[in-house]
């Protein structure tokens, strides 16, 4: 979506809620913008008034919201939602290598679960959702298809990153330095993303991956087919 050129893109903007405003813990490789508002409303605010200007596109995490989403339908309604999901035996020893203090709460399926009901609820239509699996395996055929759902065109051009680090990324660069170093998504997890990590790797990722993996699989039954 940044490469697409034609839309206004956040990177995560409620981050700075969840991790600042709310201050549920203190987040590793994360650099605060000084100006970004750390308050629901004040991050909502300035999505809106920046939509004001042209298309955007917003990649956030539902559990940064889960506590205020449901008060806002006007929000939720005047949206297009869509839900990124991976499978929980590969998105836990991933985010474990970087931050082997994640909560229960940050693996997000169970968020994503909750939001996406919410959003039907609200809307009365069900939400787009794709899965990461289908988008590394046939990255064009995965985005030629999200595209269509979303009513975009597809450019071919905006699947190989032109850019070492993008600026919407440098408040947690230290998230994506493996991302950096490759030009698209379904290349090889190279360097810290690549070193061996697994459910075995702690004593409680074993019980979260039973706790999300419900709610992974609900999700999956809604995804977009993607050939592989």
């Amino acid at each position: 979506m940044l490469e697409r050129g034609d839309l206004k893109v956040f990177h995560e903007p409620f981050i700075h809620l969840y991790y600042l405003g709310d201050a549920k813990k203190v987040l590793k490789y994360f650099e605060p913008e000084p100006t970004h508002p750390t308050s629901y409303r004040g991050i909502r605010d300035m999505i809106l008034h920046a939509s004001e200007k042209r298309p955007i596109f917003v990649k956030d995490m539902s559990y940064y919201v889960s506590d205020y989403i449901r008060r806002d339908p006007a929000f939720v309604g005047r949206v297009h939602n869509t839900f990124l999901i991976r499978n929980p035996e590969k998105s836990i020893p991933s985010y474990y290598r970087l931050d082997d203090e994640v909560t229960l709460e940050e693996i997000g399926l169970e968020a994503q679960y909750r939001h996406f009901e919410w959003v039907k609820q609200v809307t009365g239509k069900t939400p787009i959702v794709i899965d990461a699996d289908d988008v590394q395996a046939n990255t064009e055929a995965a985005m030629r298809v999200y595209s269509d759902a979303l009513g975009l065109e597809f450019y071919p051009s905006a699947l190989v990153s032109k850019k070492p680090m993008p600026t919407e990324w440098q408040f947690v660069a230290g998230w994506h330095s493996d991302m950096a170093k490759t030009s698209g998504i379904g290349e090889a997890e190279t360097g810290r993303t690549k070193e061996a990590v697994s459910l075995d790797s702690a004593p409680h990722l074993r019980g979260y991956h039973e706790h999300h993996l419900p709610f992974y699989r609900a999700l999956r039954e809604h995804r977009l087919e993607v050939s592989r």
